[in-house]
C-alpha cells in the first residue's frame, strides 16, 4: 500500500508540474488585439462581476445600460426578469397582508387596483362582495329598526325606497298597508260623524263622494233618500195648501204638475173635476169686451194711469172672479145664482156677480144665524 501510494502522489506532482508549464503565460493584452477594444472588454467583465456581486435589480438594470449588447445580456435580462417577478411578489404578498391586516371593503379595493393580476384577486373580490354583502344587510337591519320603532307609514316608505328588495320589505308593505287602512278607517269614520251632525243630505253625499265603499255607505244612502223624501214631502204639502189657498182649477192643474204622485193627487184630480163641472155652470161672458169698455172710461179719468195697465188690471180681477166664482158656486143658492149672475145685462162683469152673490150669501147666513164670510177664501 505504500509504494502504490507514493506512486499516486509523483504522478499528481508530475501532472501539476506538466500542467503549468503547458498554460500559457495571459498577459494584460492579448496578443494581436487592439488596446482599446481589449479595455472595453475588460470594463465590461468587471461590470458584469459587480452586477453579480450586488444581485440587484438596480445593478442589472446599470450593466444593461452601459452593456445592452454585452456577453452577459441575455443573462442579465434573465436575472432581472427573476428579480423583478420576485418583487412583485413579495409587493403583492405585502399588499395582501396589509389589506388582510385592515380586513376593510376599501382595503381590498385598494390592493384590486394595485395588483388587478395578482395572487390573490379571487379571495380580495370575493372578500369585498362579502363584506358589501354584510353592509348592506348592516344597513338594511338599522333601516329597519328605524322604521319598526318609528312605526309611521313615512318611514315604512323611505325604508322601501332604499330597501326595496331588502329582507323585511314584505313585512313593511304589509305594516304600510295596516297603517293606510287604519287611516282610511279613521277618515271615513270622522267624515261620517261630520255628515251626521249637520244631518243634510248634502253633507251624506258628500260623505258618499268620498267614501263610495265606506263602512257607512248604505246608512249614508239611506239617510239622503229618507231626506230626499221628506224634502219632496215637505214641498207636495207646500204646494197642496197653496193649491187650496187658490182654489183655482189652474192651481189644482200646477200642483199635479209638479206632483203627479203626490199625496194630494187624487184629490187635486177630483177638485179640478167639480171646478169644471161648476164651470160649466158658470155662464161665460165676453170680459174682454167689459174690460175695453172700461178702459175707455177709466183712462179719461185716471190721468196717471195708461189704458193698457186699466185694461191688463181688469183682465186679471174678471178672471179672478171668475175662478173664485166657480170655486164657491156650491156655497150659493139657486136664488141667490139667479139674482145676481145675468150673463145678458149690458157689459156684464163676474166682479159684479161676485160681489152680488158674497153679499146674497152673507145675508141669507145672518138670516139663519150663522157668521157671515169675511173677506174671499
Amino acid at each position: 500500500m505504500k509504494i502504490v501510494m507514493i506512486g499516486i502522489l509523483a504522478g499528481t506532482v508530475l501532472l501539476s508540474g506538466c500542467s503549468k508549464e503547458s498554460e500559457p503565460q495571459q498577459s494584460p493584452a492579448q496578443p494581436g488585439a487592439p488596446l482599446g477594444e481589449q479595455a472595453s472588454k475588460q470594463a465590461e467583465e468587471k461590470a458584469w462581476a459587480d452586477a453579480l456581486a450586488a444581485g440587484s435589480i438596480a445593478a442589472f438594470r446599470a450593466y444593461l445600460e452601459n452593456f445592452g449588447a454585452g456577453p452577459h445580456a441575455a443573462e442579465a435580462h434573465a436575472h432581472l426578469a427573476t428579480l423583478e417577478a420576485q418583487a412583485r411578489r413579495e409587493a403583492d404578498e405585502k399588499a395582501w397582508a396589509d389589506a388582510s391586516r385592515s380586513g376593510t371593503a376599501a382595503a381590498f379595493k385598494g390592493y384590486l387596483r394595485a395588483f388587478e393580476n395578482g395572487a390573490h384577486v379571487a379571495q380580495a373580490q370575493a372578500d369585498v362582495a362579502a363584506l358589501e354583502e354584510q353592509a348592506r344587510k348592516d344597513a338594511d337591519e338599522k333601516a329597519w329598526g328605524e322604521a319598526s320603532r318609528a312605526g309611521t307609514a313615512a318611514q315604512y316608505n323611505a325604508y322601501l325606497r332604499e330597501f326595496g328588495a331588502g329582507v323585511h320589505a314584505a313585512e313593511a308593505r304589509e305594516r304600510l298597508a295596516a297603517l293606510e287602512e287604519e287611516a282610511h278607517k279613521e277618515a271615513d269614520n270622522k267624515a261620517w260623524a261630520e255628515a251626521v251632525r249637520l244631518g243634510t243630505t248634502a253633507s251624506f253625499n258628500t260623505y258618499l263622494q268620498s267614501f263610495s265603499a265606506g263602512t257607512h255607505v248604505a246608512e249614508a244612502r239611506e239617510r239622503v233618500a229618507a231626506l230626499e223624501a221628506q224634502v219632496r214631502k215637505e214641498a207636495d204639502e207646500k204646494a197642496w195648501a197653496e193649491a187650496l189657498r187658490t182654489g183655482g182649477v189652474g192651481a189644482f192643474k200646477a200642483y199635479l204638475q209638479n206632483f203627479a204622485s203626490g199625496s194630494h193627487a187624487a184629490d187635486a184630480r177630483a177638485r179640478i173635476a167639480k171646478l169644471d163641472r161648476q164651470g160649466r155652470q158658470v155662464p161665460k161672458v165676453d170680459i174682454e169686451n167689459t174690460c175695453r169698455a172700461g178702459e175707455s172710461v177709466l183712462s179719461g179719468l185716471s190721468e196717471g194711469s195708461t189704458s193698457r195697465t186699466t185694461y191688463d188690471a181688469c183682465m186679471d180681477s174678471e178672471q179672478g172672479a171668475r175662478d173664485q166664482i166657480i170655486k164657491d158656486w156650491e156655497t150659493f143658492s139657486t136664488v141667490e145664482r139667479s139674482r145676481c149672475v145675468q150673463a145678458k145685462s149690458y157689459l156684464p162683469s163676474y166682479v159684479e156677480w161676485l160681489t152680488c152673490l158674497e153679499m146674497e150669501r152673507d145675508v141669507r147666513k145672518l138670516k139663519q144665524g150663522a157668521p157671515a164670510t169675511v173677506g174671499r177664501q
